[in-house]
């Protein structure tokens, strides 16, 4: 598992790289419009532009955000539960949101083939689009990924629950 885990790291630490890139790359493209806008010269494009860098920034935070357990989880009730049954049910809803993923990485997987067959182009740049789509497919499914580890390491846990009657601290 630790082998697993190292390895994830890696992968989401260069998702995590490619959206601040992105980030990066719309702080960008944003004050140059604006200034340049302000001197009365506009870019064509660029509104399609930032749409595009949206897609890896967004979808790798996505990821990055998951494996780091920085997403927002409602304790209120689990915090009241004993902790093998709060396991339990973390692993659970880790579970149902990793199935919506998943759903979601199909349905991207199918926009980025019909993106290729069309041979999709962003409007006005007319550069391709199917690399951006298959950056969001591939950042899904890391969040899917880190999703799934997440519920081994939950059920995991659990079962040292159940073994041990406490909970370990790694």
């Amino acid at each position: 598992m630790r082998i697993i885990e190292r390895l994830l790291r890696g992968i989401v630490t260069v998702g995590a790289f490619t959206g601040v890139a992105c980030i990066i790359a719309l702080m960008f493209l944003t004050v140059v419009t604006v200034s340049f806008r302000a001197i009365g010269i506009a870019f064509p494009g660029t509104y399609t532009l930032a749409e595009i860098l949206l897609i890896p920034s967004i979808s790798f935070s996505l990821a990055y955000a998951a494996y780091e357990g920085a997403h927002t989880r409602v304790e209120l009730v689990t915090s009241l539960l004993p902790p093998r049954l709060a396991r339990l049910l973390d692993a659970l809803m880790l579970a149902l949101g990793t199935v919506f993923w998943v759903v979601v990485a199909y349905a991207g997987t199918l926009e980025a083939l019909k993106s290729a067959r069309n041979q999709e182009q962003a409007p006005i740049l007319g550069f391709p689009v199917t690399p951006f789509r298959w950056m969001l497919v591939i950042a899904i499914s890391l969040l899917c990924l880190v999703l799934v580890v997440q519920v081994v390491q939950a059920l995991l846990r659990t079962r040292q629950i159940e073994e041990t009657g406490e909970e370990s601290q790694s």
